[in-house]
């Protein structure tokens, strides 16, 4: 299942047109560039965050196909350690009837040995 990851949405609202600056005041004129750059730079901001956002993106699906081959890998050692483990069980079992008393009694000695 998918998650939805909201998009994010650049607009850009189109400018009125400029008046010739011979009819602004400085003081207009010096608004007007002011306003502008302002623009420019929210623009800019924007698209860095658009950029963000994309690369967010990319590293999302990354680690989401990353953590699904981990979880395939942790079913297929998962599953392994089952079959070794009745493996290993078999083997003890078929040990056990092929030396029965004589391995219990070796057992018990040499632990008590190694205890000493």
């Amino acid at each position: 299942m998918e998650e939805k990851v909201p998009q994010l949405i650049i607009r850009f609202k189109l400018s009125k047109p400029k008046e010739p600056h011979g009819s602004l005041t400085k003081e207009e004129l010096r608004k007007e560039r002011r306003r502008e750059a302002n623009r420019r730079c929210v623009q800019r901001k924007r698209k860095r965050e658009q950029e963000t956002f994309q690369e967010l993106e990319g590293s999302v699906a990354k680690l989401r196909t990353e953590v699904q081959l981990l979880h395939e890998e942790l079913t297929r050692l998962d599953k392994e350690n089952k079959e070794l483990d009745e493996e290993n069980n078999s083997i003890q079992e078929e040990i056990y009837k092929m030396h029965g008393m004589e391995l219990s009694a070796k057992f018990v000695i040499s632990s008590a040995v190694d205890e000493v």
